[in-house]
């Protein structure tokens, strides 16, 4: 991991309020429920969970805006054409325990994305569909539903090593590719999964 990974990931951590935006799935045509509200000044401070070969995991909040997630970089990304410039790129798992919403995928992709463009997690042979949900010029894509979220979570889950490829396109036309190595992914997914409670 590097340095500035790390900065960017400690910066995350001052406000809870911040890591919910980062994370939130926008409103889908059924009702969802809030992002977690910010809590009262020292309450649920976020925390550290643990950093495994390119993974942090977190939790934060307190209550009903408790939150813990898992966030990745990629130790490679390749554009057509190349040398695309592009902000952060981050890989996410999300549990919003308060909101019963868990296992939420993001992928912030660091430029602005093609509204429907085609884009997508594989994880060997499994291929798993991302959507800005029409939001217009959205850096963030999502997997489409909950069976999405858990198609791409196991499939990670269980390669040992090798990487998870998510691909994208700009509005601009710019075809990306980021390569997120997973070899220590599923010890980041079980300490947020037991700060959360989640069960697989």
């Amino acid at each position: 991991m590097t340095p500035r990974f790390r900065i960017v990931v400690a910066a995350s951590f001052l406000t809870v309020s911040g890591v919910a935006e980062a994370q939130q799935r926008p409103a889908a045509p059924a009702p969802a429920p809030a992002a977690p509200a910010q809590p009262a000044p020292g309450a649920g401070l976020p925390r550290q969970l643990g950093a495994y070969d390119g993974w942090i995991a977190v939790e934060a909040g307190a209550g009903a805006t408790r939150v813990c997630y898992l966030v990745g970089r990629p130790t490679k990304s390749e554009s057509k054409p190349a040398n695309a410039r592009r902000g952060e790129i981050t890989l996410t798992v999300a549990h919003y325990p308060g909101a019963n919403r868990t296992n939420e995928v993001t992928w912030v992709a660091g430029y602005p994305l093609r509204d429907n463009g085609p884009m997508e997690i594989e994880v060997g042979r499994v291929k798993v569909p991302l959507s800005n949900l029409n939001q217009p010029n959205s850096e963030k894509a999502w997997t489409r539903d909950e069976v999405g979220n858990r198609q791409a979570i196991d499939a990670m889950r269980q390669a040992q090593s090798g990487n998870a490829l998510v691909r994208g396109i700009s509005g601009r036309g710019t075809e990306t590719t980021d390569h997120f190595a997973l070899a220590g992914f599923a010890r980041g997914l079980a300490d947020i999964d037991k700060a959360c409670n989640v069960r697989r």
